[in-house]
């Protein structure tokens, strides 16, 4: 094969290569459904209205959670990811001397992460996720008790899911993820687009 052939077969595979690097690369947005599971919601209450300890039966730990989210996938296995999350709102209904009280938390938060990608073929990848989130947390009581409790917290985000490949641009994400000191766990099914 002389010199110039093989400088066009090599031309040739960069090109055929070119569309799927690309596709590994470069900017995304996307947004995921799921659950939330407040796993200290009725010690929260607790606390909310001064009552001690097991007071509150929680009603529901679980909510219905939202997620938006934006990234830059600037290497194969690296990402950088902006998110914004509303993890719903937790229910409980306790007794402060012997009154009903009822009570909620609803949490939103946003941050940035940190996403070490493996792949493990041409349409599946897993990920891991370590960052950074800014919780801002709302609480009420009512009843025989009211209260209002409010504050915000920089928190420690971790998860880890999968990533399918459906083709133009398109992907599947199924993910679950850890706020460290508000202690909720989140359950995503979510869709990704990446330009």
């Amino acid at each position: 094969m002389t010199k110039s052939r093989q400088l066009l077969a090599a031309i040739a595979a960069l090109a055929a290569a070119a569309p799927a690097l690309a596709q590994e690369t470069g900017f995304y947005l996307g947004g995921a459904l799921g659950q939330s599971s407040y796993r200290d919601a009725c010690r929260d209450f607790d606390s909310l209205v001064g009552g001690t300890e097991g007071a509150f039966n929680c009603i529901s730990k679980e909510a219905t959670a939202a997620k938006a989210f934006a990234g830059w996938r600037f290497y194969r296995y690296l990402a950088a990811e902006l998110s914004y999350i509303d993890y719903g709102e937790a229910k409980g209904q306790g007794s402060v001397n012997g009154a009903t009280v009822n009570a909620t938390s609803h949490v939103k938060a946003g941050g940035l992460s940190a996403l070490g990608i493996l792949p493990l073929g041409e349409r599946l990848s897993m990920y891991g996720r370590l960052g950074l989130l800014q919780t801002k947390t709302r609480s009420h009581a009512s009843g025989a008790a009211t209260a209002d409790a409010e504050h915000s917290e920089l928190e420690m985000h971790v998860g880890i899911g999968g990533l399918v490949q459906l083709g133009r641009g398109f992907a599947l994400r199924l993910e679950f993820e850890r706020v460290n000191d508000s202690k909720i766990d989140l359950s995503t099914l979510g869709v990704q687009y990446q330009f």
